[in-house]
């Protein structure tokens, strides 16, 4: 995350992509994740995510989507498993902590259960 700093007349609605040159010149993918409300202020305060992948996906007219996408997980954190046999209890295994989400602008043409390709070759 970062801030984009703007004048105050400069609105910016939630969820737009900007392409912003890093410190080599090279454009990056970020997105406004919202607006910081700071009374008195001479500039807006916009928090920024740096988009990580670049989704694909087939929406349910059969057209091609494409986003850019922040992933979050905790993919450091190790898997947490629990197995319990003995002649106490059946078998369990649990995954915890291992969810990941992708944060990305709103779109009509997403659905429940729709699959996505992560990348330019499928992940």
């Amino acid at each position: 995350m970062h801030y984009l700093l703007t004048y105050v007349d400069v609105n910016i609605p939630g969820g737009t992509i900007l392409e912003l040159p890093d410190k080599d010149g090279n454009l990056k993918p970020w997105m406004v994740y919202y607006l910081e409300k700071i009374k008195a202020s001479g500039y807006n305060r916009y928090i920024m995510l740096r988009m990580t992948h670049f989704l694909t996906w087939t929406a349910r007219d059969g057209s091609t989507q494409t986003s850019w996408a922040y992933m979050y997980g905790q993919e450091d954190n190790m898997l947490k498993d629990e197995l319990k046999s003995r002649s106490r209890m059946d078998t369990l295994y649990n995954e915890n902590l291992k969810s990941s989400f992708f944060v990305m602008p709103t779109t009509p043409f997403i659905r429940k259960d729709d699959y996505l390709i992560i990348g330019e070759k499928p992940l």
